[in-house]
């Protein structure tokens, strides 16, 4: 009978596991492991050296490594403690000197520090692989098994976005943007470390804004999220979207590749257009939302599986007590030039003679400067003329012009921009009062505002 023996030699892995915190904070990560038995040839005074036997730590993904941000030094040798006399080598495919030995030194396990160096390095998640051959130097100078030492660092998946972005406010404090081609925007700076290609993507948790306000209003504004827009600018595969409680992607599929350094400062732009603004956010108040960033790792990039980060904030658009009230005409003349005018009385009418602006309900108040219509030491009594509405205009009274401030609106809805027509008249049944003075022109100054002085 003849009996066949099959011995099998394991070769040890070595991994070294990178901490996510030695990423992010750019700080070099040490860590101790075995390397192997020396066996000694007594009375000879050995050297001890490693080498790569790769060009690089390479990755199955492809990715690749520098042999160079791996630093190795001899930690001890049996129960000979080499702390402080070992010298550390930059890995490299050529051997490096670890150690050259003053004594005897006797059989036993090797242990090795390595330290990795990361604040050069852009460290993308994968395995990366090498071979390390540690070897000894001279005649009859012992051996160190195995020869061959798998040695691989393994980099980790994350992506870290701040817990809280804080809240993102965009100040509508000047009517100029509600008549801006670009309507007006916003930019949000939110940091992240990443070891990973990702999509980020945003919704938020209601479909309308919340508002509030201490300012008068008519009625509680009803603004929808998706009259803002939101895009990342600097990212070649940036999209643009509005607002939904749907969760969109701000990239296209390409996503963000992983930043060098592993940091990134990503600038979300958050823009309303003229418009928008015109249509959900004239009411004066403060118009809020809660949002969440999803950062989302792409599905072919290491490691298998989902890899998400979420961070939440609130967007807040600020809409301050804006009014604006101009006379597009500064002048108006009603001539008297007929018998027929005296018989049936002049007006004037005058398309768009006032401009509105107002961002909380408004009143609108007609009064007289002095006491009379005058020409030089002559009068005519203030109340011959009336101020009204032109025949399509709608919403304004007609007033009797006196000192006292006059009502020509009230409590209208807030509005930008709204035009005026006005009819300035004085009819037939106040002509007599023209009749007798000296012929001239008789001027009053007259006032609009928005409170009753």
């Amino acid at each position: 009978m003849c009996l066949a023996l099959c011995v099998r030699k394991t070769v040890a892995q070595v991994t070294i596991a990178l901490p996510q915190a030695n990423v992010q904070s750019r700080t070099d990560y040490n860590q101790i492991f075995n390397v192997g038995q020396y066996a000694s040839v007594l009375t000879l005074l050995p050297t001890f050296r490693v080498k790569a036997n790769t060009t690089s730590f390479s990755s199955t993904a492809g990715g690749s490594i520098p042999l160079n941000i791996a630093h190795i030094k001899l930690n001890s040798i049996g129960s000979l403690s080499l702390l402080g006399t070992s010298s550390e080598v930059t890995l490299s495919v050529n051997n490096g000197n670890l150690y050259s030995s003053l004594a005897t030194v006797s059989s036993g396990a090797i242990t090795a520090n390595v330290r990795l160096s990361t604040g050069s390095q852009t460290w993308i998640a994968g395995i990366y692989d090498s071979n390390l051959s540690f070897s000894t130097q001279g005649v009859l100078a012992g051996s160190i098994t195995p020869t061959t030492l798998p040695f691989s660092i393994s980099v980790p998946g994350f992506i870290s976005p701040p817990a809280q972005v804080g809240t993102t406010s965009i100040l509508v404090n000047n009517l100029s943007f509600y008549r801006s081609a670009n309507g007006i925007s916003t930019a949000k700076v939110i940091p992240l470390t990443t070891t990973v290609p990702y999509i980020p993507s945003l919704k938020t948790t209601n479909t309308q804004f919340s508002f509030n306000t201490t300012l008068p209003y008519n009625s509680l504004p009803t603004s929808q999220v998706s009259a803002v827009n939101t895009t990342l600018t600097g990212i070649s595969t940036a999209t643009t979207i509005a607002l939904s409680m749907t969760d969109q992607a701000l990239t296209n599929t390409t996503g963000i590749a992983v930043p060098a350094n592993n940091a990134q400062s990503l600038t979300a732009n958050y823009s309303i257009s003229a418009s928008q603004l015109k249509m959900s956010f004239i009411q004066a108040g403060t118009y809020s939302v809660p949002l969440t960033h999803t950062w989302s790792k792409l599905a072919t990039a290491y490691p298998t599986g989902t890899l998400q980060a979420q961070s939440s904030g609130n967007l807040e658009i600020v809409v301050s007590d804006l009014a604006e009230l101009v006379a597009n005409q500064q002048a108006v003349s009603l001539a008297f030039a007929t018998t027929n005018d005296y018989k049936n009385g002049v007006s004037k009418d005058l398309p768009a003679h006032l401009r509105i602006s107002k961002t909380t309900p408004y009143n609108l108040y007609v009064r007289a400067s002095g006491t009379a219509f005058t020409s030089g030491a002559n009068s005519i009594p203030l109340n011959i003329l009336r101020i009204g509405p032109m025949s399509n205009q709608v919403g304004v009274n007609t007033i009797t012009l006196s000192t006292t401030a006059q009502q020509l609106i009230q409590s209208a809805d807030p509005v930008i921009d709204r035009n005026l027509n006005i009819r300035y008249s004085i009819p037939a049944s106040e002509t007599s009062k023209l009749l007798n003075k000296p012929a001239g022109t008789y001027t009053a100054n007259i006032i609009f505002s928005f409170v009753a002085p």
